[in-house]
């Protein structure tokens, strides 16, 4: 089986959208590696997530939205999420490592600010499974305030949950593709 689907398969799905940038400064370093850096909403956990992510996507899942309406970023109070999905190898915690609490779901522990509960990550629970990350996508910091192209959302997953419409051309998945353990199957 091919590497790549291999880790997608292992990835947690805990998505959040992105709606605005906090536009900063960017070292000849990032450039060169493709490091991107984050923070949650009240500065108190930063961290960095190295090359491109896997891919991106919205999420709808009701525990997603549970976890966010507690956050104190109003980007996070959309309705739905947006995730980047990394390699966890690839995921440091910068700042505020102490700072982290976490949430146990079904089948992921979902890691938070203890401050702002701004979502940081979510993990999967089974070790056969932790090779992937999903990072809350609000919390990057992007140069000039402009989400890359490698950020842009590949699909909705659990969509029949949406509290929104979305008129895009993504693939609105039932519950998640088949790498993510779901049944793959497309709301029409």
């Amino acid at each position: 089986m091919d590497l790549n689907k291999i880790l997608r398969r292992l990835l947690c799905a805990i998505p959040f959208l992105c709606t605005f940038c906090t536009p900063r400064e960017v070292s000849q370093k990032e450039v060169d590696e493709k490091v991107y850096k984050g923070q949650c909403y009240c500065g108190g956990i930063h961290f960095e997530a190295k090359e491109e992510p896997l891919f991106t996507q919205y999420c709808h899942c009701n525990k997603c939205r549970n976890i966010a309406s507690d956050s104190k970023n109003p980007a996070d109070k959309k309705g739905y999420n947006f995730t980047a999905a990394y390699l966890t190898k690839n995921f440091t915690i910068t700042k505020g490592q102490g700072e982290l609490t976490f949430i146990v779901s079904n089948s992921s522990r979902l890691y938070l600010c203890s401050h702002c509960k701004s979502l940081i990550y979510g993990i999967s629970q089974d070790p056969e499974k932790q090779g992937g990350i999903g990072i809350n996508a609000t919390n990057f910091q992007f140069a000039e305030g402009i989400r890359p192209p490698s950020f842009e959302p590949v699909r909705h997953i659990w969509y029949p949950n949406r509290t929104v419409d979305f008129d895009d051309k993504l693939p609105k998945f039932k519950d998640a593709p088949t790498e993510q353990f779901g049944t793959g199957e497309l709301v029409q």
